[in-house]
């Protein structure tokens, strides 16, 4: 059984016989390239495909009387544009066939428009508690995580996908001195094989590398290699680098991933290229961020490109200082760094865990 199954059979355990839940095929999101392997015939003409139940041993045969009550959205960015045909055929306005969405974001305008259909929300922390309670939790009190190595880049920045929501990568990239830290920059997207300067003709950073590109992106990237300078085996360029500068899926809702748990888990400070108020969706799920050391007033401007700018303000800050300040620094923060990584591996997976079943009991159902 793998962490998705997983989670959705806990969620079936909750709602017991009262309901079901229907999933997507490939476990993660709705992807409509996939091929259907489930068609429930409305009398519209028209087929819920490219989605299944998840339990179907004694449930009644399927009717347009019979209310299934909970879809499972929760990891992926919800996009109305690419998937409004499949909530046009998963709900109509007279006979719902699914009551709730499952999801993990907040102030979307695709989540109202999702809405609009009769779909009412239920909001959790998925990819939180995915990552403690699951991707990361391999990771827990290795030595090498927990231990503070000497700083030798003051700042790194990882991105794959750069094209269509993504382009926002690149120019963020362009914002930033890179010359002062590590960053990755593909020669071609991975998903469309354009180049940067075809993506944004405006582009002036060169394509670069320092991390793995196999799409895992819940691996924390551990391998040392040897250094010339230091005459020994150095750890990663992930534990070798102060600042961590995060740049989420999406930067136009409150929507975090894998990709934000990487640092906390590491033990590095972190800024965080995301949709405005996503600081403090981390702050109140429990962690604590950096306001004490740089400004995070950046959190609160609701222009994307502004809010870049302004964190890249902060990253090139931290790339005007030397190595030294910059280990007197973390020095300072070490009882925030510590706190975040025990709070994510010691209550924050029961604290997501809790938002979620409390809205399942809550919600009503009906077969």
């Amino acid at each position: 059984m793998n962490e998705f199954d997983n989670i959705n059979h806990k969620i079936q355990d909750i709602l017991g016989d009262r309901s079901r839940i229907f999933i997507f095929h490939n476990g993660y999101r709705f992807d409509p390239k996939l091929e259907p392997i489930l068609a429930i015939e409305r009398p519209s003409g028209r087929s819920i495909t490219r989605c299944k139940l998840l339990i179907n041993k004694d449930l009644p045969s399927l009717s347009f009387t019979h209310i299934v009550q909970h879809i499972n959205h929760s990891y992926e960015p919800l996009y109305y544009n690419m998937d409004k045909d499949y909530f046009n055929t998963l709900v109509d306005h007279t006979n719902s066939f699914i009551k709730y969405i499952i999801h993990s974001e907040k102030n979307s305008m695709d989540l109202r428009k999702i809405q609009e259909h009769g779909l009412e929300s239920i909001h959790w922390f998925a990819n939180g508690y995915l990552c403690a309670e699951h991707w990361y939790r391999l990771y827990k009190d290795l030595r090498i995580l927990k231990t503070q190595h000497p700083i030798k880049h003051k700042f790194i920045c990882a991105n794959r996908l750069i094209d269509n929501d993504r382009v926002y990568r690149i120019k963020f990239l362009n914002m930033l001195d890179t010359s002062q830290g590590l960053y990755s920059l593909l020669e071609n997207d991975p998903q469309t094989n354009r180049t940067p300067n075809e993506i944004y003709p405006n582009n002036q950073v060169s394509a670069s590398s320092f991390d793995s590109h196999e799409n895992s992106s819940a691996w924390l990237d551990l391998e040392s290699y040897y250094s010339e300078e230091y005459q020994d085996f150095y750890p990663s360029a992930w534990k070798s680098s102060f600042l961590h500068v995060v740049t989420e899926t999406v930067i136009d809702r409150q929507h975090l991933t894998e990709k934000i748990f990487k640092p906390i888990a590491m033990g590095n400070p972190f800024v965080l290229v995301g949709g405005q108020g996503s600081l403090q969706y981390l702050r109140d799920y429990g962690f604590k961020t950096f306001g004490q050391w740089w400004d995070e007033g950046y959190d609160s401007i609701e222009d994307p490109a502004e809010r870049m700018q302004a964190v890249a303000d902060v990253v090139n800050g931290i790339g005007n200082m030397t190595l030294l300040e910059l280990e007197k620094l973390r020095t300072s923060m070490q009882s925030v760094l510590d706190y975040n990584y025990n709070w994510f591996y010691n209550g924050f997976a029961d604290k997501c865990w809790r938002e979620l079943a409390e809205q399942l009991d809550k919600t009503e159902t009906q077969t």
